[in-house]
């Protein structure tokens, strides 16, 4: 059996941007499927990038299957292909995993829609139907955890959680907010941590906002009663490719990281735009978090 996230070091350093760093390598991500064939258009590339991250230092890599669920595949009239673009793309990462450190791979579970439009987001019946299909694909993939991300609802991270709960594998569910720490469809932060509670969530977290967004999110996390965390995005949202990168300074970002884990963040990494150079900073910044000073300069 696999460690658990719990096995891990006390702070999980999560990986970058699998999406984006295709993106910047050449491959092109033109939505509604995004990263979804890349497994099989270009597994070199993607072994690649994986790779680089574990090389960084990251805990926990996330294989690329954020859109390679049933639902989103049928966008593209590809639907029959949603097992064996997941059972690829969690092989891919699998093929990198070092043997002289822990590394795990966890099953992306995004929502079925744009993450970014709440009003969007299926009725119930479509996001159990898909929820559950896309968490069994996944557990038969051989995930080692499921990292339900990117959620800007409250009721589609309920879905997807209780999905992922029959899995029995470790669970981190990660939402959307806005600048003021609020989920895209206006529900305080803390209900939807309230919501997902019963299920046994190993990290609450946020992701794909700004660094000012999350470090707002994390403040409120930290009253939680969970282990939380945060991986921030560089940019800005885009109706082509999904995403347009803009730079992030690591140092800058470390600087942020740095506030997080003083307040008790459990998990840290990097979103769209982040680069195996921001996780490399960030495993140096958890490493030496007994010697920063959260008000100053990064460790």
């Amino acid at each position: 059996m696999p460690p658990t996230p719990r096995a891990l070091p006390s702070t999980w350093l999560l990986d970058g941007a699998t999406g984006t760093e295709l993106e910047r390598r050449g491959f092109s991500t033109r939505l509604p499927l995004w990263t979804a064939t890349a497994p099989r258009d270009c597994p070199d590339l993607l072994a690649a990038i994986h790779r680089d991250y574990v090389t960084a230092g990251a805990d926990i890599i996330t294989a690329c299957t954020f859109r390679t669920s049933r639902h989103t595949l049928a966008k593209a009239g590809r639907e029959r292909d949603a097992v064996s673009l997941t059972r690829d793309a969690v092989a891919i990462a699998r093929s990198v995993l070092p043997a002289n450190r822990p590394v795990l791979v966890a099953g992306s579970v995004a929502p079925l829609e744009d993450c970014y439009f709440p009003d969007r987001t299926p009725p119930a019946r479509i996001l159990d139907r898909a929820h559950h299909d896309h968490v069994d694909a996944l557990v038969l993939a051989g995930v080692d955890l499921l990292l339900i991300e990117t959620m800007p609802t409250v009721r589609e991270s309920l879905a997807a959680v209780r999905a992922a709960s029959r899995s029995g594998l470790p669970v981190i569910v990660s939402w959307v907010v806005r600048d003021d720490g609020v989920l895209l469809d206006g529900s305080p932060l803390l209900h939807a941590v309230e919501q997902v509670g019963p299920f046994e969530p190993a990290v609450v977290s946020v992701n794909c906002a700004s660094v000012a967004a999350c470090g707002a999110a994390v403040a409120t996390l930290a009253t939680c009663g969970l282990p939380f965390g945060a991986y921030a995005n560089s940019g800005t949202p885009d109706g082509t490719f999904g995403f347009q990168p803009a730079p992030l300074d690591t140092e800058v970002y470390a600087l942020h990281v740095a506030r997080w884990l003083a307040l008790g963040a459990t998990m840290a990494g990097g979103c769209c735009g982040t680069t195996p150079d921001h996780i490399a900073r960030l495993r140096k910044t958890i490493d030496h978090r007994a010697s920063f000073d959260p008000t100053g300069q990064p460790a």
